[in-house]
């Protein structure tokens, strides 16, 4: 498919070259004999249209559906009768749109309705749809919207897990081994917002970056223009990170649970093993994707999937660790209940059930459970359902970062007492140099007295 987009733009703009050789000659042999004004022979990074009178429009077969990225065509017949145009003003130039672009009308060339397959849900191009259907107009009034939350819930995690990164590196004292864990959960936070956010930017709906990117009548039409290999180095990334912070919320849940039963791991001081799988397991899932999606479906940049099957090489481990770590929730969940009915310490029931509350509603965000409730959503065929998750999907991904960063470090009793401690030694350490170079200040001045006496009585006795 890459061999065959790119043979076609080759012809393409080779076509073009030689046209504006032959116009450079008859210009040179025949001077200004004509007053005749003329559009040049221009390529548009997909056909190549000849020199044309002015004003005019030219017209041109639509290129290829494969060309397009199109496969599925309802009727090519019809389709083979569709032209693409470009206007040619009375100035002798190519029209250009509000933007100053260059620009040739695709329009009639795109008459199907294509879905792209975007991380197992359905990303919409609609660029054949009708736009006065109800499917159409909600999706195209909610999506920018649910763009708009993740980018503010992904900005806003990076801010706050960056602030709670420093402060557990500053503070030694919070070098502990579970703290220690949650720092490598706030880094794959931090770089899942950040390849979201990094992805989001340079890439044009989230599918190609701009150079791989023709725009048909205001609408995308994806092609192999030139090498993918950056877009698809960052999707891996971004693939791999994704499934690294799925990783690091099921290493926090087994070492929560290894604390409450020491069963897998009797020295919890030793997180090495949790690093190792935290970092190492996404590799292990990533690779095999990237080798499939390079042997068998390397198309555009990674992010579509024609083959929905192929995506699951990432999607069954996220779910297998994302019903696991609910296994864990429920079973630490029902230990701190037994263990509060169980104390000596709380005789009345609602205080009981209140702490066993809060201990719940904190344990929530660390083991991503939001995640096992929305799992059956995400594959519900009505489009109003699938809208409904991809918003609550975005809405809690975006933020879970946030969240976590605010219980398990700003907000977190243990941190804030150590930044006060730290605060106050700091402070006094101010107040006892302020004192100390008080000090020698007042006696430096006492001396200079001393001195100033000592040299008058000098003075008078010499006198």
């Amino acid at each position: 498919m890459g061999d065959k987009v790119k043979r076609f733009l080759i012809e393409q703009k080779s076509k073009c070259e030689q046209l504006l050789k032959e116009e450079t000659n008859i210009t040179v042999n025949e001077g200004n004999g004509t007053d005749v004004r003329q559009c040049p022979a221009t390529f548009d990074d997909l056909l190549c249209w000849s020199r044309t009178n002015a004003p005019s429009t030219a017209t041109l077969p639509c290129p290829p559906a494969s060309i397009m990225g199109y496969t599925d065509l309802a009727n090519e017949n019809l389709r083979a009768l569709a032209v693409a145009s470009k206007v040619c003003l009375a100035n002798g130039e190519w029209y250009q749109n509000s933007d100053g672009v260059f620009w040739s009308n695709y329009s009639l060339c795109v008459l199907n309705r294509t879905r792209y397959m975007i991380n197992g849900a359905e990303k919409l191009n609609y660029s054949g749809w009708d736009h006065e259907t109800a499917e159409y107009s909600l999706l195209n009034k909610w999506l920018p919207i649910i763009r708009i939350v993740s980018q503010i819930g992904y900005s806003t995690s990076f801010i706050t897990l960056i602030v709670a990164m420093v402060i557990f590196s500053l503070l030694r004292k919070l070098r502990n081994p579970r703290n220690r864990l949650h720092m490598h959960l706030f880094v794959s936070f931090i770089m899942r917002a950040f390849m979201a956010l990094l992805k989001d930017w340079i890439f044009i709906d989230g599918i190609g970056m701009a150079w791989n990117v023709v725009f048909v009548d205001g609408n995308n039409a994806f092609i192999n223009e030139h090498s993918m290999g950056i877009c698809k180095a960052i999707t891996s990334l971004w693939q791999y990170f994704i499934v690294a912070n799925y990783s690091w919320i099921l290493m926090e849940g087994l070492y929560l649970h290894n604390l409450v039963f020491k069963a897998l791991c009797a020295d919890t001081n030793t997180i090495a093993l949790y690093i190792l799988l935290g970092w190492g397991l996404p590799i292990l899932v990533v690779v095999p994707w990237i080798i499939i999606r390079a042997t068998i479906e390397d198309t555009l940049c990674w992010t579509t999937h024609k083959n929905p099957l192929l995506f699951l090489i990432i999607r069954i481990p996220i779910i297998i660790s994302i019903l696991f770590n609910f296994l864990l929730f429920l079973n630490i969940v029902r230990v701190l209940l037994v263990k509060l009915k169980t104390s000596v310490h709380l005789q009345r029931k609602k205080m009981k059930y209140k702490r066993w509350a809060k201990s719940t509603m904190i344990l929530v965000p660390l083991f991503g459970i939001h995640y096992s409730f929305f799992l059956g959503l995400s594959y519900h065929k009505d489009y109003r359902v699938e809208l409904i998750w991809l918003f609550c999907d975005q809405l809690f991904a975006s933020f879970q970062g946030a969240l976590v960063a605010l219980l398990y470090c700003l907000l977190n009793g243990e941190v804030r007492a150590e930044m006060r401690r730290a605060w106050r030694a700091r402070r006094s350490k101010k107040e006892v140099d302020s004192f100390i170079s008080g000090h020698r200040e007042l006696s430096r001045n006492l001396k200079d007295r001393i001195n100033r006496k000592q040299h008058r009585s000098t003075m008078i006795t010499l006198i």
